[in-house]
């Protein structure tokens, strides 16, 4: 990589860890915060988004921003360190930051409402560095994704893992959380918890699929497990986002804190639609841990699609079922 692109990575990494360090200067004075889009930078900043397992996302992005500041800046000085597995590092690092910032920025777009210019900038920022890194890497990324295959199916194999497990428990206590009409402010955490570590697998489905994929592109594209595992982990993050971000915090809304009388119907639709929600999740996890654990699977792309579209048609129909059990045995007692 010419030494101008590493100076441009640097500065850039630098601009970025004094806008979070300017973030965090102003929660910890308590300070509010002037937004120049002429919105409401405190209610995404205070907003219980504004952690990721408990650290402000502040915290991570000056981890980031120095991490990247740093090794570039010891790649520019020290060119013995930008060894492939280093630089391999940084990129990967690079990448998931900027898929996090496309995260963050739907949250402000549909769950918050609120947008942050100082949030944004940081988003820009991760986008520039993305962009860069990717473009000017000397070993070039695609031979980097070969050198490296055992470890990225090692990460895809841990996604899945995790990603299946908290959408198991979470699916399971979503639907016990959901039998007393209410969701409790403990509850509600213990939701959240599990939907970051749900969006962590994805994360880490995600980029290491990427991964797995593009050296091997042209061969992928010929098999139908894989294109139906694709439409399987659109469904995940699709579904994830409506659930999570969109379902999930109305209910909270609508049935925060002690039990109360609820009006005829207040909840029917939103719980229907909750519990249609996490069928979907259920299956689709299970269906991409299964067609991943598959080599091969002699079907056609449209037969396996059919099948898989016919058992969550199965679990969205079983989990209206479930819900009017719950409905009818709430009323009974």
């Amino acid at each position: 990589m010419d030494s101008a692109w590493h100076i441009i990575l640097i500065f850039a990494a630098f601009g970025g860890f004094l806008l979070a360090f300017y973030i965090r200067h102003k929660k910890q004075a308590r300070e509010t915060m002037i937004c120049p889009l002429d919105s409401d930078c405190d209610a995404v900043i205070y907003s219980e988004y504004s952690k990721f397992f408990g650290i402000p996302l502040e915290i991570l992005g000056l981890l980031y921003y120095g991490i990247v500041a740093v090794g570039y800046a010891l790649f520019l000085a020290f060119p013995a360190f930008a060894s492939p597995l280093a630089v391999f590092g940084v990129l990967t690092l690079t990448i998931t930051a900027f898929l996090f910032s496309l995260y963050l920025t739907f949250i402000q777009a549909f769950a918050l409402k609120q947008w942050c210019t100082w949030c944004l900038m940081s988003a820009g920022i991760c986008a520039i560095i993305f962009a860069t890194a990717l473009s000017v890497s000397e070993f070039g990324f695609i031979s980097l994704l070969d050198r490296y295959h055992d470890l990225i199916v090692i990460g895809h194999f841990l996604g899945v893992a995790l990603g299946l497990g908290a959408a198991t428990i979470t699916d399971i206590f979503f639907f016990k959380f959901l039998k007393d009409f209410r969701i409790s402010e403990w509850e509600a955490e213990v939701m959240r918890t599990l939907s970051q570590i749900i969006w962590f697998a994805l994360a880490l489905l995600v980029l290491t699929g990427l991964g797995l994929y593009l050296p091997e592109a042209e061969e992928l594209n010929q098999s139908a497990k894989f294109l139906v595992k694709m439409v399987v982990v659109a469904v995940i993050i699709i579904n994830g986002a409506f659930l999570n971000l969109l379902v999930a915090p109305k209910l909270v809304k609508i049935s925060f804190g002690e039990k109360h009388r609820h009006a005829t119907g207040e909840l029917h639709h939103i719980r229907k639609i909750a519990f249609a929600l996490g069928a979907i999740s259920i299956v689709s996890w299970y269906s991409a841990f299964i067609l991943g654990m598959l080599r091969t699977l002699p079907i056609e792309f449209s037969s396996l699609l059919l099948i898989y579209l016919f058992i969550l048609g199965g679990a969205i129909i079983g989990s209206q079922f479930m819900e009017r059990f719950f409905v009818k045995q709430a009323n009974s007692s």
